[in-house]
């Protein structure tokens, strides 16, 4: 189902990203719990909940990718997110950057469970339903960028929590380090102490070389918290890279059930209409990132 996932979503010849994030707590700027000494859990739990950004968010990224042959795609992703419930629910829309409205989107849902599991329904163009995809792990690639979904919060990063955790000296850094995984040797993850924000993470295989390195830049505060509106991965031997940029981020509106409703959503794909209408930023809550409108 794996390789079928990559299939799907690679031949759709689009990229998609997403900030937003799993785990049941809100951004806190306190220390973590107490646990065990040296233990990466809390910090993770903390990490996720520094990126999610309330309880429902509507936004709308850019992503630019260039790949191992020097292919570059550009896309238009809007997204709607629901963790109020014990399942964060997330629909997705990919469009081609040039050509907005002549080539069919993308429309996938992605459900986290509470125990960080995924489960995904995307719309298949050729048998013109959602189809379910399931048994994703965290190192799965997203709809064809060089971001994994664990790198994108999708998941409850259960094997990084197993790791351990050390200040640096330089202090306000704490480095989280896992043990081996999947394909992975290891993960190390840098994170802002006062934020629970990730500086960067890098990624190395088994024979200890460097194969990702991923940056989180230009944080900016959104309805008074503090998020990061580009990410950047790049494998320093292949050149491969993909960058998302946040364009337009509203939070805490009400999102009615009915727009996650796969149902409803098929009719509206079937009739050519759009699957996601963006809410207009409320004044006093949404907030712009680079490039708005």
């Amino acid at each position: 189902m794996r390789a079928s996932l990559r299939f799907v979503w690679a031949a759709a010849l689009v990229l998609a990203g997403l900030a937003a994030l799993a785990g049941p707590a809100a951004a806190s700027e306190a220390a973590p719990p107490a646990s065990t000494p040296g233990s990466a859990e809390p910090w993770i739990e903390r990490m996720l909940g520094a990126l999610r950004l309330g309880d429902t968010l509507a936004a709308r990224i850019r992503a630019h990718t260039v790949d191992h042959t020097l292919v570059k795609r550009d896309v238009v992703i809007e997204i709607l997110r629901d963790a109020r419930g014990p399942t964060m629910r997330t629909l997705v829309e990919v469009r081609d950057a040039e050509d907005l409205d002549e080539i069919r989107p993308v429309v996938f849902r992605i459900d986290t469970a509470a125990d960080g599991s995924v489960v995904s329904w995307l719309w298949d163009i050729r048998w013109r339903q959602f189809i379910r995809l399931s048994g994703l792990d965290g190192t799965e690639n997203f709809d064809g960028t060089h971001f994994r979904l664990e790198d994108l919060g999708f998941t409850g990063l259960h094997e990084r929590r197993k790791g351990s955790a050390r200040e640096l000296p330089e202090g306000g850094v704490v480095e989280l380090t896992s043990g081996a995984y999947q394909y992975y040797g290891r993960v190390e993850t840098r994170i802002d102490r006062g934020t629970g924000l990730p500086l960067r993470t890098h990624i190395y295989d088994g024979t200890g070389a460097r194969i990702w390195e991923i940056e989180y830049e230009a944080v900016e505060s959104i309805d008074g918290r503090a998020i990061p509106t580009r990410m950047r991965t790049r494998n320093p031997v292949t050149r491969e890279r993909s960058t998302l940029e946040w364009a337009q981020i509203v939070i805490g509106i009400r999102i009615p059930d009915e727009a996650f409703d796969l149902e409803r959503l098929d009719a509206v794909i079937r009739r050519g209409g759009d699957p996601i209408e963006l809410p207009d930023r409320p004044a006093s809550s949404a907030a712009a990132g680079p490039g708005s409108s």
